[in-house]
């Protein structure tokens, strides 16, 4: 028995400092390289060893999802999928961009994203947003700022500087339907047009500025009210962007307003915006459209209703061909 158990220590020993595998039918095999992988931790960690599950991205692929602190600005990805990362915004400015009465921003806490063009000799001139585009090239305002020869954008634009810029505007796309619909009217539905602007630098301005407001899918889709929509502008009064936060209801037949004090001459096309689910920002409206060009009163302001005819002029916008390629003649 003595020697029976001498020879069992013995195979036993053999097993442990030779590394033999013992193994059967069906059996996974092990490396005497393999390395332990720790489990997952924190909630939802699976208990197998497995990867855990990870949520769904936020919003469409492609799409702008991250967003200053307190902003509606968007720094994840831009329209061609391509990385970006907008500058953080402190906490001081996250709260001034949060109030709801009408203000203006200082300098530092302004929307890099809207800006003003600039007509030649550095007339200031009506209110634009960059929004997130396959080429990072387009921008939004309204049909009734036309034409814009000569005009360069200069977003985040404060006490006459230009901090990130000027760029050319290259052309424009008012949509089609707007010049037929305003002749003898007041109120002019279709109050809007996309513009492209040149490179600078090698870069274009949706790069330059980090962020960009995202054009609805469906906006015909959208309620008539709106809470919480954000008007961006630049009236001709103040040293740069006034800003207000406010809920819009329906105006006249096709149209929305907002009641924000002092949006005066010069805020034309001044982007209205809403924070989408993912946290992004998607504008819904630019300022214009009701009462000859966005009402008669500086605490009034309207905004033609986006349909479905404002999407399929942003493809055409998109899809007119390489960045050096004008939209219209």
């Amino acid at each position: 028995m003595a020697g029976f158990r001498a020879v069992l220590g013995a195979v036993l020993l053999g097993v442990l400092t030779c590394g033999v595998t013992l193994s059967w039918p069906g059996a996974p095999t092990a490396s005497s390289s393999a390395s332990l992988s720790p489990l997952p931790q924190g909630p939802g960690a699976a208990r197998t060893g497995a990867p855990a599950p990870q949520p769904p991205a936020a919003g469409p692929q492609g799409a702008s999802a991250a967003h200053y602190l307190g902003g509606l600005d968007g720094a994840g990805t831009d329209g061609a999928g391509r990385p970006r990362t907008g500058p953080e915004r402190s906490a001081a400015c996250a709260v001034e961009q949060r109030r709801p009465d009408p203000h203006d921003l200082r300098s530092a806490c302004s929307y890099p994203v809207v800006g003003v063009f600039l007509r030649p000799g550095g007339r200031q001139s009506c209110t634009a947003a960059v929004v997130d585009s396959r080429h990072g090239d387009l921008l939004v305002t309204a049909a009734h700022c036309l034409p814009l020869d000569g005009a360069t954008f200069a977003p985040g634009y404060h006490d006459g500087l230009t901090p990130r810029g000027e760029w050319p505007v290259l052309a424009a796309l008012a949509d089609p339907r707007y010049a037929e619909a305003r002749k003898g009217a007041e109120n002019w539905p279709y109050d809007w047009a996309f513009v492209r602007v040149a490179r600078v630098g090698g870069r274009s301005v949706q790069e330059a500025v980090g962020s960009a407001f995202r054009v609805p899918a469906h906006p015909e889709r959208l309620a008539a009210d709106l809470s919480r929509v954000t008007l961006i502008g630049y009236p001709h009064d103040r040293p740069g962007q006034h800003t207000c936060t406010v809920d819009a209801q329906p105006a006249y037949n096709d149209f929305r307003q907002a009641r924000c004090a002092g949006f005066s001459t010069g805020v034309s096309g001044s982007p209205w915006v809403i924070s989408a689910q993912d946290g992004a920002g998607l504008v819904v409206g630019v300022l214009g459209g009701a009462e000859r060009g966005g009402g008669f009163a500086d605490d009034i302001s309207y905004t033609a209703r986006f349909d479905a005819g404002l999407s399929a002029l942003f493809e055409t916008a998109q899809g007119a061909g390489p960045r050096d390629v004008t939209l219209a003649p």
